[in-house]
């Protein structure tokens, strides 16, 4: 193969040197994403209709995990499905074959790819009256019983710990769920859980579900239509903390916070209420009466008869 391009490598047109020139800035359609090792194939198609033919590209597990650092969201395999802006290196073989790498997405195209699919999603919960569900249920009048799902990613979170403390001095009893939420199969995990709270208010009671996101970036799956349709005719208020890319759950849940002590504030609020319906002053008095009655005293216990050995 002989090379005419005037910005080749140096030496690209060695015999059995491949040529890969500087990466290009593409407008594509990514299609039928699947995995390889730890990374992505996807095929590109272009955008512009003069232009034909279909890309197979590959996207490394380095490039993956730095978009997922970047836009704060886990780059599964169906999160890029769409037309975006990306950079291409193309790597031209001895034997004429063609290979593809992705070398960057544009983070806006992700933004606003996700806020048009989020869009729809609520349009039709809006639709089907489902958006203001969460919305309209009353604040409970008592806080026995908290479903709380938690991340399950090891480290410490202010609200969990909260909440865990709370449970220790028995003020509440908590319901601990935690979810991998940066591993495949979240979405499901999250249904799972929330299958989960409504057998327990069927089966049992349940006042509250929390929902700690934690600290790191996979929140696609709390703007998943399925599950927003079953947080939604939830029969208790859903509370969830505002995490740090938007999501549909900000919006459809009862309360969201931004930041744990407001959570918490809100939460002892209820308990203050519950200790003012429950009429504490008389509760404190009858305490202090029961205690105050005198124990009544017991008849000493007189043997009859003549005392004899313990045993036969």
């Amino acid at each position: 193969m002989t090379d005419t391009d005037h910005d080749a490598l140096t030496g690209a047109n060695e015999p059995g040197r491949p040529h890969e020139p500087p990466g290009l800035q593409v407008r594509a359609r990514v299609e039928r994403p699947r995995r390889n090792k730890d990374g992505l194939v996807v095929e590109l198609q272009p955008v512009d209709p003069d232009r034909t033919g279909r890309l197979h590209a590959f996207i490394s597990g380095d490039l993956i995990r730095e978009i997922q650092d970047a836009t704060g969201i886990l780059l599964d395999p169906g999160a890029i499905i769409g037309e975006h802006e990306l950079k291409v290196t193309v790597r031209a073989e001895p034997l004429g074959n063609l290979t593809a790498g992705i070398a960057g997405f544009v983070r806006d195209a992700f933004l606003t790819g996700w806020a048009e699919q989020d869009a729809a999603v609520r349009d039709g919960l809006e639709a089907d009256y489902l958006w203001v569900r969460q919305h309209d249920l009353p604040i409970p009048r008592r806080l026995r019983r908290v479903f709380l799902i938690e991340p399950d990613d090891g480290a410490p979170h202010p609200l969990v710990d909260a909440l865990a403390h709370w449970w220790d001095q028995g003020a509440i009893e908590l319901i601990r769920h935690p979810i991998a939420f940066e591993q495949l199969g979240s979405v499901a995990a999250l249904r799972h859980a929330f299958d989960c709270a409504i057998d327990q208010y069927e089966w049992g009671s349940l006042d509250m579900v929390v929902v700690d996101p934690g600290s790191g970036f996979a929140f696609r799956e709390l703007s998943d239509d399925r599950l927003m349709r079953q947080v939604a005719v939830l029969p208790v208020p859903v509370i969830t903390r505002r995490a740090s890319s938007p999501t549909l759950l900000d919006g459809l849940a009862h309360r969201c916070f931004d930041q744990p002590d407001e959570i918490l504030v809100f939460l002892a609020g209820i308990l203050r209420q519950e200790l003012r319906l429950a009429d504490r002053a008389r509760l404190d008095a009858i305490a202090e009466l029961i205690e105050a009655i005198p124990k009544p005293k017991r008849k000493a216990k007189t043997l009859s008869g003549k005392q004899g050995p313990l045993f036969d």
